[in-house]
């Protein structure tokens, strides 16, 4: 996901794939709405197994044939960056929904912690490894040792095959839980698919203020996400007239502070409660951004890397935390997948916007990083304004389960 907007600022036609993002997430959001029906659906474990398989079945096709063809037309290059972006779309709502049936909510904090660290831990191996596969290395020197390795370096289509071989990898590795459900799952397949979606419709009309809890946590999420997939890499190759190197560090940074705020996430967690973080997150979010689109600066990217990484990965574990204790699991699914609609509204909106040719001039892309900045204020402003509303909710929660 690094090396496709990476290929095409570097052949120059960095608007086409800015164009092609906001379609892949207009297309996204419909099948948003789809995924969360088949999440509450199916076997979880099945929808894991069937979304890997897919994905590499289609993505190794489009690598065998840039080996046969020796390249890649850019339709082809930009249906994998679609289809991995639609993997996102069902695997991470699966994925926490998977997690809150196999866990007991005493243990949710601390499951969505470790899928943190672990996930975070891959994000930082590839940052690097992207790095020196987009850009080749010379003269490596293995430390503590005499081995001098020379990394040449790769067309797109054969990062597509090791993209593709990890898919695989990871179908093997999902064969391998065993699944042992802590609740029994209520799978609702009666109906249509309009009213199977509608059931999740009418949950968040009913809780709105879970339903406006949903939307302003997933702020940090939006504006991080449109940053990486869309302003990071002419951030560093317009702004700061670096390369790939430098978008590899911030990715790898980006990992480092995702790791680490699920590592220390335990002891935050324990003094400091879950909604008071999530304000707090939001907060700091927004001046980050701010800092970024007022300084010019390779060490202040690097550090502001580092920070997303950790906010984004903090509120996310408190979000899911708090959702978790709302939620009924056979819901789980269709829920967020309304969420998913929301911010992928908001994505739409700020992706039509920021692929005006104006942000792709020299610096000029600092002021959508002060846009996102002003967007992330606004739902703190959100949050903090119904602060006690929000908090009486899990209170409600935790007095019904002392009188049973």
């Amino acid at each position: 996901m690094m090396s496709i907007p990476y290929y095409f600022n570097k052949i120059n036609d960095y608007s086409f794939f800015s164009l092609s993002l906001t379609i892949i997430t207009l297309a996204s959001l419909f099948w948003a709405l789809y995924a969360g029906s088949i999440i509450d659906g199916f076997n979880r474990k099945d929808v894991f197994l069937g979304t890997n398989f897919v994905g590499g079945m289609v993505i190794l096709s489009i690598a065998s044939l840039g080996f046969k063809e020796e390249g890649l037309p850019n339709i082809l290059i930009i249906m994998v960056y679609a289809i991995t972006m639609f993997g996102y779309v069902i695997h991470y709502p699966n994925l926490y929904a998977f997690s809150q049936e196999l866990s007991k909510p005493k243990d949710y904090a601390k499951i969505t912690s470790l899928i943190e660290i672990v996930g975070q831990s891959t994000v930082m191996g590839s940052a690097v490894m992207g790095t020196m596969l987009l850009r080749g290395v010379d003269a490596f020197h293995v430390p503590f040792t005499d081995i001098v390795m020379t990394i040449h370096k790769w067309d797109i289509h054969e990062i597509f095959l090791f993209d593709a071989i990890a898919y695989f990898i990871s179908f093997l590795i999902i064969l391998l839980i065993r699944y042992s459900p802590n609740m029994k799952l209520v799978i609702s397949d009666e109906g249509s698919l309009y009213e199977r979606l509608k059931t999740g419709y009418v949950y968040l009309r009913e809780n709105r203020l879970v339903a406006l809890f949903g939307v302003c946590s997933y702020v940090i999420f939006i504006v991080v996400y449109i940053e990486q997939f869309a302003l990071m890499t002419p951030y560093v190759l317009n702004h700061l007239l670096e390369d790939a190197p430098v978008l590899g560090l911030t990715e790898l940074m980006y990992g480092l502070g995702a790791l680490f705020s699920g590592v220390i996430i335990q002891t935050l967690f324990s003094k400091m409660p879950v909604l008071k973080a999530v304000v707090l997150l939001t907060f700091l979010t927004a001046a980050i951004f701010l800092l970024s689109s007022v300084t010019c600066s390779v060490i202040i990217f690097i550090n502001v890397a580092f920070s997303k990484g950790f906010t984004n990965a903090g509120s996310r574990i408190f979000r899911v935390t708090y959702l978790f204790s709302l939620i009924p699991n056979e819901l789980a699914g269709r829920v967020n997948s309304f969420f998913n609609v929301v911010n992928t509204i908001f994505r739409l909106i700020f992706l039509a916007i920021f692929t005006l040719p104006f942000f792709m001039k020299g610096s000029n892309i600092v002021y959508a990083y002060g846009m996102l900045s002003g967007f992330c204020l606004i739902a703190g402003v959100i949050l903090l304004i119904n602060y006690k509303q929000f908090s009486s909710l899990t209170e409600n929660i935790a007095s019904h389960d002392e009188e049973h």
